[in-house]
């Protein structure tokens, strides 16, 4: 598997980022606030287009769709990287590389009946995206260690910060020195960390 290198990721609200309203490419409707509510009225107030599923989907992309598909809806990528049938993209925020990151990884099946790209992996830095039990970018690792009993599988540094990444069935988080997620990915379940990360990092250091 070829290592892409990319400065990125930003919106999958899947109409091309993952952000709140005010820093969508694609404007959203609806955004995720703080507030101190009980999860139930947390839960009722996430929409489709906001729903983080573990091993499914992030807003409006799903693992296993056609890429052309979701590159249509999104537009055309900030960043990216090709070779031999994988694909990375990379939306920024407002097309602002300082902004939140949507990152999608597509893979083809060469030489097999359905050559089609599709999605493997997505990976978003939105709090604007939230899991059913309110976790998202920003959450706090002890609220993610007692909803997904996590393992930590890999680490890698950006900007000369470390960051820890756990992985539970279909999901994984980055965590910083601050024990708070910046980052969210979902990808097939059970695919080793290696196969599930590397696509996203050229520092990686698997456990």
């Amino acid at each position: 598997m070829a290592r892409f290198t990319v400065l990125l990721l930003a919106a999958v609200s899947f109409m091309a980022c993952n952000q709140p309203a005010s820093k969508n490419v694609k404007a959203e409707e609806t955004t995720v606030t703080s507030s101190s509510t009980s999860t139930e009225l947390e839960k009722n107030s996430v929409s489709n287009n906001q729903l983080i599923i573990p091993g499914k989907s992030i807003g409006q992309t799903a693992l296993n769709d056609n890429g052309a598909d979701v590159t249509r809806r999104l537009g055309r990528p900030d960043a990216g990287d090709a070779a031999m049938g994988k694909s990375m993209s990379v939306w920024y925020a407002n097309h602002d590389s300082t902004s939140y990151e949507t990152m999608i990884f597509t893979s083809r099946q060469m030489g097999t009946e359905d050559e089609t790209s599709r999605v493997k992996q997505i990976r978003i830095t939105s709090p604007w995206f939230v899991t059913k039990d309110s976790v998202k970018v920003g959450s706090s690792f002890e609220q993610i260690e007692d909803l997904y009993q996590p393992t930590k599988t890999a680490w890698f540094k950006k900007d000369l910060k470390r960051f820890e990444i756990y992985q539970a069935n279909g999901i994984a988080f980055e965590i910083n020195n601050e024990q708070k997620c910046t980052a969210i990915m979902v990808f097939i379940p059970d695919v080793k960390p290696a196969g599930t990360y590397l696509p996203f990092y050229d520092n990686l250091n698997i456990y």
